[in-house]
């Protein structure tokens, strides 16, 4: 009667280790599943993470702090790029650098406690995902205002500010699939 109880747990155990990796999946399926710019996705993380590189679905948090990481970078990046365009001959008006300037620092600074938070895990999820989501917003109303000033836009940075709203929207992605799979 023992042994047969060992057998059922030993069987047990195989069907639970085989069900853990047949749920790996690699960086670009992650990408695939989870995002709307799988491209972009793959490209971003596989500077990080090789793209053929299997990642448990327990390792989707740690690519969601990888996307949110990123995202601040380029937030960070804009800054400086936007505070350029003061100097730049035809660059933006005062008023238009100065509301950009300040977007996009406050959407490094949402980005900063996402990866914080991210870092330590099912502290605040739900404020994670805002904190993506208000970055995101940030960067996308930054040209508002600009758009009805004459000369107000500098023509390289609105897709700039595409580029990053897909950054964020990608970090928003995987970090609300690292929160449905952390609690499945």
């Amino acid at each position: 009667m023992a042994a047969s109880h060992l057998r059922a747990l030993v069987l047990l155990l195989a069907v639970s280790v085989s069900l853990r990796i047949a749920a790996a999946i690699t960086v670009q399926e992650a990408c695939q599943q989870h995002t709307k710019y799988p491209e972009l996705c793959v490209q971003a993380l596989s500077a990080a993470k090789p793209a053929t590189e299997t990642v448990p679905p327990s390792g989707l948090p740690e690519l969601a702090e990888i996307a949110v990481a990123l995202a601040e970078e380029s937030n960070t990046a804009m800054v400086e790029f936007v505070k350029s365009l003061e100097s730049q001959p035809g660059g933006m008006p005062p008023e238009c650098l100065q509301q950009c300037v300040g977007q996009f620092q406050a959407a490094v600074t949402e980005l900063k406690r996402s990866k914080v938070a991210l870092e330590q895990f099912g502290e605040n999820a739900t404020g994670v995902k805002g904190w993506v989501e208000a970055a995101k917003t940030d960067g996308d109303t930054c040209m508002r205002g600009c758009h009805k000033i004459e000369g107000g836009a500098d023509p390289d940075i609105d897709g700039k500010i595409g580029e990053l709203g897909k950054l964020c929207s990608i970090a928003l992605s995987l970090t609300d699939a690292s929160v449905r799979n952390h609690g499945a």
